[in-house]
């Protein structure tokens, strides 16, 4: 079987439209008819109906069980394009969201032969969008946080260490005297909140309805965490972050949080579960495990 024709037939699928098929491919429509013929003899069976004035009923339901087919062969093709590429240039591409990149850049670079941090390349977004970069094939292995073990489909995930949140406020503010605080104690504090892509976000939604309050926020589209600090720092507002991210941080300080519900920063290292490590790959994972959890 040809795999260009269960591109060709998902597509169709999508769009019901031949000829739409063939120019997003660039073809002519006799090869995507042929294709479909390919498939139907492949299969003993008919994939699309010959009457097709109702578009929404173009295809059969042995059509739509295999569409469902080839869109995850598709996928796993894709995939597998990728990797090969990365293979062949003897590139990793790891993924480290920015709070887990300050937390252990230096220990990373410090265990690492210089050989191979120069193929690596790392790619620094928030963990939601690594472990679906990850998912996609985008990147072969990502050091992930949550606020809870990692439990998807496809993914081989290992818990590394698991790390306090705390409540960061600027030096100059009054709550900057204490040492720790519980979240009803912050009613009237406006927090500098995050978006989707970091968990974070979730944490704080979990305190907040442990305490019963709704505490204003304040979301800036910001690149990164960094930015959340200095707004912090310029006392802008208040925020929710893991402990060790601000760790010798000029201008702000952490505080405990009193509140007794198990909110954990979980730190997991993750690959894709039928994904083939390299030597490289195996001795960075094998590194990374090294590193001794902070303190």
């Amino acid at each position: 079987m040809n795999t260009r024709d269960l591109q060709y037939f998902a597509m169709l699928v999508k769009l019901k439209n031949y000829t739409q098929v063939a120019k997003y491919f660039n073809v002519s429509q006799p090869s995507i008819t042929q294709a479909i013929r390919r498939l139907e003899q492949e299969f003993d069976t008919k994939l699309v109906r010959k009457d097709r004035v109702h578009r929404d009923e173009m295809i059969t339901r042995s059509g739509q069980l295999l569409y469902e087919k080839a869109l995850a062969i598709n996928k796993k093709i894709d995939i597998a394009h990728q990797e090969i590429a990365r293979s062949d240039q003897r590139q990793i591409k790891f993924g480290l969201p920015p709070i887990i990149g300050k937390m252990y850049i230096s220990h990373i670079i410090g265990n690492l032969s210089k050989q191979l941090l120069q193929r690596i390349k790392i790619v620094s977004v928030g963990s939601h969008e690594l472990l679906s970069e990850l998912q996609a094939g985008k990147i072969d292995i990502a050091m992930l946080g949550s606020i809870a073990p990692i439990d998807q489909a496809g993914i081989f995930a290992e818990l590394i260490t698991t790390r306090p949140f705390s409540i960061i406020v600027s030096t100059d503010h009054p709550l900057a005297k204490k040492k720790a605080v519980s979240f009803q104690d912050l009613t009237n504090e406006i927090f500098i909140n995050y978006d989707q892509q970091y968990v974070h976000k979730a944490a704080f939604q979990a305190y907040s309805t442990y305490a019963q309050i709704n505490p204003q926020t304040a979301i800036y589209k910001v690149p990164n965490v960094s930015w959340i600090k200095e707004l912090v720092r310029q006392n802008k507002g208040i925020s929710l972050m893991v402990k060790d991210a601000v760790k010798d941080e000029p201008g702000i300080v952490a505080l405990d949080i009193e509140d007794p519900i198990p909110e954990k920063f979980f730190i997991s290292l993750a690959t894709r579960e039928d994904y083939i490590l390299s030597d490289d790959e195996q001795q960075l994972i094998t590194k990374l495990k090294e590193i001794t959890p902070i303190a």
